[in-house]
C-alpha cells in the first residue's frame, strides 16, 4: 500500500505529515499542486513534491503513481484542479479514493445550486457581490467568465470518491441527503493528538484573565457573513468598548479588502484586523486572550478555532443553523446562539471562571486522540 496524498499551501498539511508517516512510515508521497517557491504555509519538508495540477503535468503524476506502486489517494479538500487530475488518473478505478473533507466543498456547492443559504444578505443579480459570494448567480457570472464552480467540480468529484473522511457525521448525512451516493463515511480529525504528547497544561488550566476584546471569525470567508456581524457588534457595543480583532490573514483578497474598509468605518482604532500568518501557537495565544468570540459562518466553519477558543475559556457565540452549535451543547459545552443571545453589553462579558474551568473540563473528557482511528483509516 501507497499513498499519494493531493493537497495544497493549506493550513493542515504540515500536521498530517507525521501523523500519516506515524501510522503508515515511508507510504506516503505529499503532492502540493503549487511551486515550491510561491508556498506560505507548508514548512520545508522533504517529503513534500510540488508539481502545479496543470495538464502539461498530468503524464509526469501519472508515472510518479506508476513508479511508486501508489494505490491509494488522499484528497486534502476540492478544487477544481485536483478534481480535474483524480478524473484523469484514476479514469479506470484503480485506486481508492479518500475525500478528507474541509466543508467549503459542499456548503459552497449548495448553495450554488441554491439548496443552502449561506448569507444573511439577500443580492441582487447585478451586484457586484454576486460574482464573489456563493450562491445561485454566483454560478452563473462564474460559468460566463470561466471560473470553478464547486457545485460542477463536487458532482465531477463523486464518481471517483471512496470514502468521506470527516469527525462531524453531521455533515456527512447532509451530503448524502443532498447527493445520494454509495461513498462511506471514515472518521479522521486533522487536529488529533497523540496521546503519549499530552502535556501537563492539559491536566489543568490557571489562565482565566479575559481583556476587552471581541474576536469576529477566523479567516476572510466567503461565508463569514463578516459585514452582518460588525453590524450587530456595532449596534450593541455602541460606545466602541471593545477592541475588535478579526483574523484576514488567509482567505478571499476580495472579502479582505472589503472587512478592512468597514471594518476601519465601524471601529476606527478599535478595528484590529490581521493581516499576516502567524505562528500557531502565537495565533492560539491571541484568541485565547479575547472575552467574546463570534463565528458568523451559518454552517459548519473555524471548528479547530472554535475548540481552541472554548478550551481556553472564551466565550463563543454560533448561528442556530451552524450545527457546530448543537454539536458542542451535545458535548456538554457552554457556548451560546448568536441569533438568540447575543443583544446587549451584558452578553459581551466574559465567562465566569467556573464555566471556563467547565468548558475545559469538557475539552479533556472530549479529546480526540490519532490512535483512536489513524490505524483504521486506510485500508490495507
Amino acid at each position: 500500500m501507497n499513498i499519494l496524498h493531493l493537497c495544497y499551501d493549506g493550513n493542515f498539511i504540515n500536521d498530517s505529515v507525521s501523523v500519516f508517516e506515524k501510522y503508515y512510515p515511508q507510504k506516503n508521497i505529499f503532492l502540493v499542486g503549487k511551486e515550491k517557491n510561491k508556498c506560505r504555509i507548508l514548512n520545508a519538508s522533504s517529503v513534500f513534491r510540488y508539481i502545479p495540477f496543470l495538464r502539461e503535468n498530468y503524464s509526469e503524476i501519472y508515472h510518479l503513481c506508476k513508479h511508486s506502486n501508489i494505490d491509494t489517494i488522499v484528497l486534502h479538500g476540492l478544487h477544481r484542479t485536483n478534481v480535474d487530475l483524480l478524473a484523469y488518473l484514476n479514469a479506470e478505478k484503480m485506486y481508492k479514493v479518500y475525500w478528507i473533507f474541509w466543508g467549503y466543498e459542499l456548503y459552497i456547492a449548495l448553495a450554488q445550486e441554491g439548496r443552502y443559504e449561506l448569507l444573511d444578505k439577500k443580492l441582487h443579480f447585478y451586484s457586484a457581490k454576486s460574482y464573489i459570494y456563493p450562491g445561485k448567480y454566483n454560478k452563473f457570472l462564474r460559468k460566463i467568465l470561466g471560473k470553478e464552480i464547486m457545485c460542477d467540480v463536487l458532482r465531477k468529484a463523486i464518481p471517483f470518491i471512496d470514502y468521506f473522511c470527516f469527525w462531524n457525521y453531521e455533515d456527512y448525512l447532509l451530503f448524502q441527503r443532498e447527493y445520494n451516493t454509495n461513498i462511506q463515511f471514515k472518521y479522521f480529525a486533522y487536529q488529533a493528538m497523540n496521546k503519549e504528547e499530552q502535556s501537563e497544561n492539559e491536566i489543568e488550566h490557571s489562565s482565566f484573565e479575559k481583556e476587552k476584546k471581541i474576536l469576529i471569525n477566523h479567516q476572510a470567508s466567503l461565508s463569514a457573513n463578516h459585514i452582518s456581524i460588525m453590524e450587530k457588534v456595532a449596534s450593541i457595543d455602541k460606545l466602541n468598548e471593545y477592541s475588535k480583532i478579526i483574523p484576514l490573514s488567509y482567505g478571499f483578497s476580495s472579502i479582505r479588502n472589503l472587512v478592512l474598509k468597514e471594518g476601519r468605518k465601524m471601529f476606527g482604532e478599535q478595528f484590529i484586523p490581521i493581516l499576516s500568518y502567524m505562528p500557531k501557537n502565537e495565533y492560539i495565544g491571541l484568541i485565547g486572550s479575547v472575552a467574546v468570540a463570534i463565528i458568523g459562518a451559518r454552517r459548519q466553519e473555524a471548528a479547530g478555532n472554535i475548540i481552541a477558543l472554548l478550551k481556553n475559556g472564551v466565550k463563543v457565540f454560533l448561528r442556530d443553523d451552524n450545527n457546530l452549535l448543537a454539536y458542542y451543547l451535545k458535548k456538554g459545552y457552554i457556548i451560546f446562539s448568536l441569533d438568540k443571545d447575543l443583544k446587549t453589553m451584558d452578553d459581551l462579558l466574559p465567562l465566569s471562571e467556573l464555566e471556563q474551568k467547565h468548558n475545559f473540563q469538557c475539552y479533556c473528557s472530549n479529546r480526540i486522540y490519532n490512535d483512536d482511528f489513524m490505524p483504521m483509516i486506510i485500508e490495507k
